[in-house]
């Protein structure tokens, strides 16, 4: 039986009910910590167990006690680090797919198909079109788009499912055997508290850490924490945006990538990716560079690495900081150097596409430069075992806390498979309690269920994603 065969075998077949275990076994009480695509889409796949996919009125009713996700942003990013253009490829679209057929449409009717891939002379503007080959065409949104829109999923049809926003995680804790304070009224045990940054505290049977790459609660955890470190490549990009009224967001199609081609001697290149209306519109820009363009233009050497603990301290300058040449500007700088630095980093952006790009530059105004941020270095989580005969997991060892996305598996951007990756993998630990339920013909997930599930997950997935961060990471390592 084939992969695909035994996925569909999981997704298919109907859950035994038994009425033994259904009044008197205890139901998981899941805090998922991150409401990005992989976060609300665990939630969605969560409350969908035992439903038809194509039903619109999913309930947890009879399956957990309750699914919370909490999310630190107020609201979805606007234009950070975080709402760059993502495309949603075969995985992406399948793993949504199975929220149901309601979502998958959702999701369709609101990016923008990408068929094509667009070679840009910088110098000539001539174009040449490049079919794309897949036999799944990728849809292009920008991140905050796609997290409205399984948002709006999960108040139109996931009942039970709470998302609480402007709710930032600090740590999890572990309750020990002598401390009753994650035990509710009802007498139910919950061994996991939840430590938000207001200085409350949620009880939890099971946490999926879904925080992203620096997660607060894979940090909690040594056993887990312990596997990964940070891989930093010499590459990196500069940031733009290009507003709606400009005339190449209307000129260009909106059905592919643009590269824009510089002399090979400027060691970068250029993508530009329009975002679909239903996100303001507009286009992405990224400059993608390497430590060999610092070489010929020192002016746009990035800050440096962030260390663990910093994370949350910069706001947006986190991923990202416009620095003038010979200078860097941090979370401390006053605005007058934070404004001088913006001018700087514009001008001389200016400047050199003028020179080298000159038909793309014809196309941008002064506002799209004065937008410009360079981002750090790429980073990625590279996960080792940590003990002899041990293997790699993204689950604690008592099945208690499971990590998505990139809190387990952040990745290069080269291949453009983060975003797809991180949602399959939520589908990969749904579709572990599905098969454990299965394999104790039980018609509830119990606590049981729960843990034995998340291991089950934590030990298979590192041998599926592994290989696309090493194979992504190889690309943004290459000199140009």
């Amino acid at each position: 039986m084939t992969k695909e065969e035994t996925k569909q075998e999981i997704n298919d077949t109907p859950v035994p009910m038994t009425n033994s275990t259904q009044a008197q076994a205890s139901r998981p009480k899941v805090v998922i910590c991150g409401g990005g695509p992989a976060g609300i889409l665990a939630s969605i796949l969560l409350s969908n167990i035992n439903n038809d996919n194509d039903n619109d009125n999913n309930s947890i009713s009879g399956i957990l006690e309750s699914i919370t996700v909490l999310e630190k942003a107020s609201q979805p990013d606007e234009w950070s680090s975080k709402s760059y253009a993502m495309v949603c490829g075969e995985r992406g679209q399948g793993a949504i797919a199975r929220g149901g057929k309601k979502c998958l449409e959702s999701a369709l009717s609101m990016g923008n198909v990408r068929k094509s891939i667009y070679i840009m002379d910088g110098a000539s503007g001539d174009i040449k079109t490049i079919p794309r080959q897949q036999s799944t065409p990728g849809i292009g949104f920008s991140r905050p788009l796609l997290v409205e829109c399984l948002e709006k999923f999960v108040s139109d049809s996931c009942h039970g499912v709470t998302l609480r926003r402007g709710a930032g995680v600090t740590k999890v804790t572990q309750r020990d055997g002598n401390d009753d304070g994650g035990v509710d009224s009802s007498g139910s045990d919950y061994p996991l508290q939840v430590h938000l940054e207001d200085g409350t505290i949620l009880s939890a049977t099971h946490v999926i850490g879904a925080d992203g790459k620096w997660s607060k609660v894979r940090e909690s955890f040594p056993s887990l924490n312990s596997q990964w470190t940070m891989d930093t490549c010499p590459s990196f990009g500069v940031s733009l945006y290009i507003p709606p009224s400009a005339a190449i967001v209307s000129d260009w199609n909106k059905d592919g990538t643009y590269v824009v081609r510089p002399p090979e001697e400027c060691m970068f290149y250029i993508l530009v990716s329009l975002l679909p209306s239903a996100a303001g519109g507009g286009a992405s820009v990224s400059m993608v560079c390497y430590d060999q363009t610092v070489e010929k233009y020192p002016w746009l050497e990035p800050p440096a690495d962030l260390k663990p603990g910093e994370y949350g301290k910069g706001g947006w300058m986190d991923e990202t900081s416009a620095i003038p040449a010979g200078g860097i500007v941090d979370s401390s700088s006053s605005n007058s150097e934070v404004e001088q630095s913006e001018n700087t980093l514009s001008r001389n952006l200016e400047e050199l596409f003028q020179e080298v790009v000159p038909a793309f530059h014809a196309l941008l105004s002064k506002e799209v430069y004065n937008s410009a941020r360079i981002n750090r270095r790429v980073t990625w989580l590279k996960a080792e075992s940590s003990g002899e005969g041990k293997e790699v997991s993204y689950s604690t060892e008592d099945g208690l806390v499971a990590l998505v996305g990139d809190a387990a598996h952040a990745m290069t951007p080269s291949m453009g498979e983060g975003g797809n990756c991180a949602m399959e993998s939520a589908v990969k630990l749904v579709d572990a309690v599905i098969s454990v339920m299965k394999e104790k013909e039980e018609s509830i997930c119990t606590v049981d269920i729960m843990s034995q599930a998340f291991i089950k997950y934590g030990l298979s997935r590192p041998k599926e994603v592994q290989p696309i961060q090493e194979m992504s990471a190889a690309r943004n390592r290459k000199k140009f």
